[in-house]
C-alpha cells in the first residue's frame, strides 16, 4: 500500500510539473502559436486608374482564403502637388453587400508613392472563401484628387477591377494581410490533456509489468541511470576536464573561443562584405555557439567507442553510455558559451523579452539530435576508419550550407530545399527569432526540431543496437562482452 501511494504521489508531482510547464508555454509563446499571418503575394505595379475625383468609384474584387482579414494595403500618388480632399475606402461582402469594414484617408497627407496599410480594428471575422469588394471613392475636385497605382495586364479571375461599375483591365497593386488559427493554439490544451492521459496510461502499465518481472523502455532507462549514474557523471567530468587539462586560461576558452570567433568573422563579414543582417552580432554568435556545439560534440562522440576500448574490453557497461557522455561533457560548453552569447545581446540593446524562457526547447533538440548522430558515426567508425576523415569533409560542406554568417535571403530559390532540410538551419533559427524577434518561432519550426531530434535519435539507436554486438569482432575490441 505505501508503494501504491508513492507511485501516486510521483505521479502526481509529474502532473503538476507538466500542466505547470504547459502554462508557462501557452503564455510565452503568446499569439505566434495561436494565429498564422499569411501575406498576399506583391502586384507590381505599372500604372494608376485615374484622378479619384468626386463622382468616381474603384471597385477592386477580390477572395480571401483564409478565415480573418487583418490588413490591406494599397500605394497612393499625389501627382507631385497639393492636394484637398478626402478618400473613402469601404470593404464589402460582395453577395450579401454588408459593409464589414470602412475608412478615410486625407488627401492632403499622401506623398509621392506612398504606401498606406489599413489595419482593420477590429479585424474582420469569416470571410474565408468569401468575395470581397474593396470601393475607394473621393470627394475631391477635378485637379485636387489623388490616384491609386494598379497592374494594367494582371486581371485573374477572382480579381475583377471596376470604375463606376464598368470593367477595366488589370486589378489594383494591393496586399492583403491574412489571419488563420494554427492547429495546435486551437486545440493547445485538448492535446496537452491528451499527452497526460496517454501518459498517465503507459506509467500504470509500466508498474503493472515490473510486477510481472517485465520492463518497459522508461523503466529501462530509469534502472541504467540509478546503476550507472555515478559513472556518467565520472565519464563527463573526465573528458570535460581533460580537455583543458594543460591550458592556462582553463575552462575560461569555453568562455573567450565564441566570442573570438564572432569578433574576427564580425570583422570579415560586416566591414568588408557590409552585411545589412539586423543585429548582426547576435545573428552570427547565436549561429557561431550551436554549430561549434554540433560539431565538438560529435566529433568527439565519434571516436567515443574506440577510444574506451580496454574500458570495453574489460568490464561491462552498456555501450551507448560512452558516446552519450561525450555529448554531454561538449554540452557544459554550450552552457557556458551561452553567456558571452547573453552579454552580446545586451550590449547591441536588444530587447530581452519572456521569449528567452524557450530558449532551453532548442538547446535541447540539439543535444538530441547530436546524441543521434554520433551512435551512427560512432558505430561507422568502428568498421569504416575512414569516417572521422569523411566527417571532417562533410563538416566544412554543412558549415557553408548554413547561414552562419550570410542572411538567408541570398540563397536562391531553387535551393531553398537545403535550409528545410538542414536540422541545424531551423536550431539556429529558432534561437535567434527568440533573440532578434523577441517572439516565440510558429509551430512549424516546433515540429522541424522535434522531428528532427527524435528521427535522427531512433535512427541513431537503432542502428547502434543493431550493431554493438559485432564492436568486438573488428580486432580493436577484442574481448566480447
Amino acid at each position: 500500500m505505501v508503494n501504491l501511494k508513492d507511485k501516486v504521489k510521483k505521479l502526481t508531482v509529474i502532473y503538476i510539473c507538466f500542466f505547470a510547464i504547459c502554462a508557462l508555454f501557452y503564455f510565452v509563446a503568446g499569439d505566434q502559436i495561436q494565429t498564422k499571418r499569411s501575406v498576399s503575394p506583391q502586384i507590381v505595379p505599372d500604372g494608376i486608374v485615374g484622378e479619384l475625383i468626386d463622382g468616381v468609384t474603384i471597385d477592386q474584387e477580390f477572395l480571401c482564403n483564409q478565415k480573418k482579414l487583418e490588413a490591406i494595403s494599397l500605394m497612393f500618388t499625389n501627382y507631385m502637388r497639393e492636394n484637398t480632399g478626402t478618400v473613402k475606402l469601404v470593404l464589402k461582402d460582395k453577395n450579401t453587400n454588408t459593409i464589414l469594414a470602412e475608412t478615410s484617408l486625407d488627401v492632403a497627407a499622401v506623398t509621392p508613392d506612398m504606401q498606406y496599410n489599413w489595419n482593420m480594428d477590429p479585424v474582420v471575422d469569416d470571410v474565408e472563401n468569401k468575395e470581397l469588394i474593396l470601393s475607394i471613392m473621393s470627394d475631391s475636385k477635378s485637379g485636387e484628387g489623388i490616384s491609386v497605382y494598379c497592374n494594367s495586364t494582371l486581371n485573374t479571375g477572382d480579381k475583377a477591377l471596376y470604375r463606376n461599375g464598368e470593367a477595366i483591365s488589370g486589378c489594383l497593386a494591393f496586399q492583403t494581410t491574412l489571419i488563420s488559427r494554427y492547429f495546435l493554439g486551437q486545440y493547445f490544451w485538448v492535446i496537452m490533456a491528451s499527452f497526460a492521459i496517454l501518459f498517465g496510461c503507459y506509467y500504470v502499465y509500466s508498474c503493472v509489468a515490473a510486477t510481472k518481472g517485465k520492463f518497459t523502455i522508461g523503466m529501462v532507462m530509469h534502472g541504467v541511470w540509478c546503476r550507472y549514474g555515478f559513472l556518467i557523471k565520472q565519464l563527463v567530468s573526465r573528458d570535460f576536464k581533460t580537455k583543458y587539462k594543460r591550458s592556462v586560461l582553463g575552462y575560461l576558452w569555453s568562455f573567450l573561443n565564441p566570442l573570438m570567433t564572432m569578433m574576427v568573422q564580425y570583422i570579415v563579414f560586416s566591414q568588408l562584405f557590409r552585411s545589412n543582417i539586423e543585429n548582426f552580432p547576435v545573428y552570427l554568435l547565436s549561429g557561431i555557439v550551436l554549430f561549434s556545439f554540433f560539431t565538438e560534440s560529435v566529433g568527439q562522440g565519434l571516436t567515443a567507442i574506440l577510444a574506451n576500448a580496454s574500458l570495453i574490453t574489460k568490464v561491462y557497461v552498456p555501450k551507448y553510455i560512452y558516446p552519450v557522455t561525450k555529448v554531454v561533457s561538449s554540452s557544459i560548453n554550450l552552457f557556458i558559451s551561452l553567456i558571452p552569447l547573453m552579454i552580446v545581446v545586451l550590449l547591441t540593446g536588444q530587447r530581452i523579452t519572456k521569449a528567452i524562457l524557450l530558449i532551453p526547447f532548442p538547446l535541447i533538440c540539439l543535444l538530441i539530435f547530436c546524441i543521434g548522430m554520433t551512435f551512427m558515426l560512432c558505430t561507422s567508425e568502428v568498421f569504416f576508419r575512414d569516417t572521422q576523415y569523411l566527417w571532417g569533409v562533410a563538416t566544412l560542406a554543412w558549415t557553408y550550407a548554413t547561414p552562419l554568417f550570410y542572411p538567408e535571403n541570398i540563397i536562391p530559390d531553387r535551393f531553398k530545399f537545403i535550409q528545410t532540410y538542414n536540422p541545424m538551419y531551423h536550431y539556429i533559427k529558432f534561437i535567434r527569432i527568440i533573440l532578434i524577434d523577441g517572439v516565440s518561432p510558429t509551430p512549424e519550426e516546433y515540429l522541424y526540431c522535434l522531428l528532427f531530434s527524435f528521427g535522427t535519435l531512433i535512427v541513431g539507436a537503432w542502428i547502434f543496437k543493431k550493431f554493438q554486438n559485432r564492436f568486438t569482432s573488428r580486432g580493436t575490441l577484442r574481448t566480447p562482452l
